[in-house]
Order: C-alpha cells, then structure tokens, then sequence
C-alpha cells in the first residue's frame, strides 16, 4: 500500500514534488490546463487505488494453509528501500541536490 501511495505521488515522498512542480508550471504558463491536469491526477489516483485496496484490505480465499509461503520473506531490502525513499522526500542533502542540478543541466 505505501509503494502504490508512494507511485500516487502523495505527499511525502518524492514524486509529489515532481507533481507540484508541473502543476504550478501549468497554472503559471498555461492557466487552462490546470483543471485537465487535476482531473487526470484525479482519475489515475482512483484507478490506482481502486486496484489496490481490494488486494490490501480484501478477504482472503481459499484455505489457510493453502495461503501459507513454504518460508518467511525477509522484508527488510523492502523497508530499506522505503525508508530512502521517505527520507529523499523529506530532506534532499545539498550534495545530492547538487548532483541532480549538474545532471539536469546535462539533459538540457
């Protein structure tokens, strides 16, 4: 659940910027497609979770032993990688930061 929220772009992880940052592009230069834009949020944010709910909040079927995985997954590359990931949306250090402006004046 928190990947798909993640992927949304909710606030805060990283992609929310990103988001923003087009939004506010939008409104500043093309003030008419703010409205297409929201609306279009809107409605992949409600396909998204529409997918997903079911999957996290849903009954389960079938027998429980059936269900059961032969051993424990280790979920901690999982968390890991979450934890990055809600630490770059909080707080970008300035050397990261620093490197992603060289590289974005490399794309052009």
């Amino acid at each position: 659940m928190l990947g798909s929220v993640a992927i949304l772009g909710v606030p805060p992880f990283g992609v929310f910027a990103s988001e923003f940052l087009i939004l506010t592009a939008a409104m500043a230069q093309q003030p008419w497609a703010t409205p297409i834009l929201l609306v279009s949020l809107g409605v992949s944010f409600a396909a998204i979770l529409g997918k997903v709910q079911p999957m996290v909040f849903g009954e389960a079927s079938g027998p429980p032993a059936a269900m059961r995985l032969p051993h424990r997954p280790d979920l901690l590359p999982v968390f890991t990688h979450l934890a990055i990931v809600l630490m770059l949306g909080l707080y970008i250090p300035p050397y990261l930061a620093d490197w992603y402006r060289q590289a974005a004046k490399l794309l052009g």
